[in-house]
């Protein structure tokens, strides 16, 4: 219910983050019914945080139902796009009151640019994602050695995606995105 009114209200993520701080101290472990990790109020709303980030990396183009007009489709793009923007934001709080390590942010913030795939161009909602997420919690990551490092990669993938031309010669990402 947290996760999905953080979602839904972007604009007070950083309280419901709040919450999610407090709560972790209030709720006990509980164990696992499969005998694992004992599973606590912090583990819940990451491990949701977690499958609606993985929800991004998915091509928009699978959504895409014969059925559905080109207005359909553009407004369920919009939603994903807000969702994982809202998402980005909460993810950036948690790790603002270290509900997150600083290797997970590096992790997230890599993987929405593909840095590891240099050949790649990420889609431009996962690039707004990144942009997002580093308003959030740039700062204070780049006080910290690993999230120094991560940021000096993810900042030169973003620059290269900037300068990235198609075969045309055209930007491979629109104006809005470019700048």
């Amino acid at each position: 219910l947290i996760f999905k009114k953080a979602i839904t209200e972007p604009h007070y993520c950083e309280t419901y983050a709040d919450l999610v701080f407090s709560l972790k101290s209030v709720f006990p472990e509980f164990p696992s019914e499969d005998g694992r990790k004992p599973i606590t109020f912090r583990s819940s709303v990451l491990n949701i945080c977690q499958a609606e980030f993985e929800k991004v990396l998915k091509p928009s183009s699978e959504e895409k139902v014969d059925h559905q007009d080109e207005e359909e489709v553009a407004f369920l793009n919009k939603i994903r796009k807000d969702t994982m923007l809202a998402n980005m934001k909460f993810i950036g709080h948690l790790f603002l009151r270290h509900l997150l390590s600083a290797k997970v942010i590096g992790a997230v913030i890599r993987e929405l640019v593909l840095a590891d795939s240099p050949e790649a161009h990420p889609e431009e909602h996962a690039i707004e994602c990144v942009c997002e997420l580093l308003t959030s919690v740039g700062y204070t990551l780049e006080g910290l050695p690993l999230g120094s490092q991560n940021l000096i990669q993810v900042c030169g993938r973003l620059v290269e995606l900037k300068n990235a031309k198609t075969a045309a010669g055209k930007g491979v990402y629109c104006r809005r995105v470019q700048f």
